[in-house]
């Protein structure tokens, strides 16, 4: 009996080799599931890794797209802040013309009129008209001087050429007027219109404008 009293000792009879064959049965039933949950916790730690990769990698992106737009952004501001000081210097520059050929006009009506009034006899009025053309012309002359140099700066190219012919020409043929009473004939009205046509005809090329070959036409009848 004595014998057989090993089979009952906890520490090596039956309990043992129970709670042994116990202890690898829950490993072989559990292993699987911890090996499982190991894999699966890492791959969530990686998955994390890629997606804070991911979000630096959007920021990043974002960031980069959000420059290239603040600089296509300021490229298409300065272009069309250019466009409107263009635009502005040209139309301004077309008003003074049309002032200084108005002028232009009104001068030679005033001064060959004053000489068919001379012989009969000059009147306080009539100095002060005289005045007054002339005052107007020298004015329209300085504004159409400034817009010039205006076009100088913001247009140039052939626009600038043509008002700095035609600024020579009122020059040239107010001065006949005021001094060897060279009035405007129809040679005359026919060079300051061509002159003036190609004012006009290079600020609707300066403006980008369709058809700006097309010259404007211009009346010798007066």
């Amino acid at each position: 009996m004595s014998d057989l009293n090993w089979l009952f000792n906890p520490g090596t009879g039956v309990a043992a080799i129970g709670a042994s064959l116990l202890t690898l049965l829950v490993k072989r039933l559990v292993a699987p599931y911890v090996d499982a949950y190991s894999r699966q916790k890492g791959q969530n730690l990686a998955t994390h890794e890629d997606l804070d990769k991911l979000v630096a990698q959007m920021a990043a992106v974002t960031e980069s797209t959000e420059n290239i737009k603040a600089a296509i952004s300021d490229d298409v501001w300065d272009r069309q802040k250019q466009w409107e000081l263009r635009r502005d210097a040209v139309l301004d520059a077309i008003r003074a013309h049309a002032d200084l050929e108005s002028a232009l006009v009104n001068l030679n009506s005033c001064l060959s009129g004053y000489l068919s009034v001379s012989e009969k006899g000059l009147t306080d009025k009539t100095d002060a008209e005289v005045s007054a053309t002339i005052q107007r012309f020298r004015n329209s002359r300085t504004s159409f001087r400034r817009a010039h140099l205006i076009v100088d700066l913001a247009v140039g190219g052939q626009f600038s050429n043509a008002m700095s012919a035609y600024f020579r020409l009122t020059g040239v043929v107010s001065t006949d007027m005021t001094h060897k009473r060279s009035f405007l004939d129809s040679a005359k009205h026919q060079e300051l219109a061509l002159s003036g046509n190609s004012v006009i005809l290079s600020a609707r090329q300066a403006l980008g404008i369709k058809d700006a070959g097309d010259l404007p036409r211009f009346d010798d009848s007066n």
